[in-house]
């Protein structure tokens, strides 16, 4: 009976099933989104050396020096260089002191660090990881509904880790409908069976472009029926021309977002992921209701015992109110939430 009320009433993770036409607009945004990426590489005529000093490579006091390619190598392509384990321990990056995507090219010379969820100080990274679980949480909610239930993203909540859960605000219809926990907890299968799909370690993949260029993104992403048009993400972007020129962007599988990153390299540093909860927040008429979705997960590195980790499920269930993170600097000296506090 179960299953039988998630297929017709909710869940559906069998994108198969989805009327051609639905599937060339769901994939619409992706393929744009790639298809900038190639451009803005091929303007690349002359490959022109980048000196890249790479530091706390083998516990060596001397950084090692690399030459990479000027707009094309990332800090990936570096961590290639130095051997397997930094290719999977790497998470996210400093360059030049600052934090900077493993897949976006380096423009300059520079020094880099290679950041993991064990070193002494992981604030950095676990900001990534809490911002990147936003991410994936959206391309959940993305796939999990059936088209009758014209979900649309809204926008990923750039919540602390010490407000104890990451969130994702979307709408649809779903009537006066309340997730169990079972329900919940098949959802929150959904990462894994699209890591299995798509390789335990599918790159998320970024990309800074204009804002014009992020608009025509997302309104060829219009999909499932005439009224998910998208239209939360064209004001984000209308909102952020007012301040900057362009706008970040990232890419996994075929889900695309806007999310002020950087975000950890790929999905294999995900290791439990929850969804706690599904609040209603309000009505929007005809219908649509305004939702926030809210999860809780752990790096794929660090350990923790089932019940303390249902500690942190049952503290990421209420409706998370919390203020966002403003900006992402951490001069003023207070010390960062870190994951590997809760082991």
């Amino acid at each position: 009976m179960l299953a039988e009320y998630l297929t017709q009433k909710v869940w559906c993770h069998r994108l198969q099933s989805t009327p051609e036409i639905a599937r060339k607009l769901y994939h619409a945004a992706s393929d744009i989104f790639i298809a900038e990426r190639q451009r803005q590489l091929s303007l690349t005529k002359r490959v022109e050396k980048v000196t890249v000093l790479c530091h706390g490579v083998r516990d060596s006091a001397n950084p090692v020096k690399l030459f990479m390619n000027k707009n094309l190598s990332t800090p990936y392509s570096c961590t290639r260089h130095l051997g397997e384990p930094y290719i999977k321990q790497t998470a996210i990056s400093l360059v030049n002191g600052k934090p900077h995507h493993m897949h976006e090219p380096l423009t300059e010379d520079c020094e880099i660090e290679f950041l993991h969820f064990k070193q002494d100080d992981p604030s950095i990274v676990n900001k990534a990881f809490w911002r990147s679980c936003s991410f994936v949480l959206g391309s959940v909610l993305d796939i999990v509904f059936k088209q009758e239930h014209d979900v649309q993203l809204c926008e990923s909540r750039d919540f602390p880790i010490e407000s104890g859960s990451f969130a994702y605000d979307f709408k649809a219809k779903l009537g006066n409908w309340q997730p169990t926990q079972m329900e919940l907890q098949i959802m929150s299968q959904a990462i894994k069976k699209f890591s299995y799909r798509n390789g335990r370690h599918a790159f998320i993949q970024p990309l800074t472009t204009s804002i014009e260029k992020a608009k025509e993104i997302f309104h060829s992403s219009r999909m499932k029926t005439s009224w998910c048009t998208c239209r939360d993400k064209l004001a984000q972007l209308e909102r952020l021309s007012a301040t900057q020129d362009t706008a970040s962007l990232y890419q996994m599988a075929r889900h695309v977002d806007i999310i002020d990153g950087p975000l950890i390299s790929n999905i294999g540093h995900i290791g439990r992921f929850t969804i706690t909860a599904i609040h209603k927040l309000k009505e929007e008429g005809d219908g649509v209701c305004l939702y926030r979705a809210q999860g809780v997960a752990l790096p794929a590195s660090i350990t923790m015992h089932s019940w303390t980790y249902q500690s942190l499920v049952a503290n990421a269930m209420p409706l998370n109110e919390s203020e966002e993170i403003v900006e992402e600097s951490g001069e003023d000296g207070e010390e960062k939430p870190s994951l590997e506090s809760h082991q």
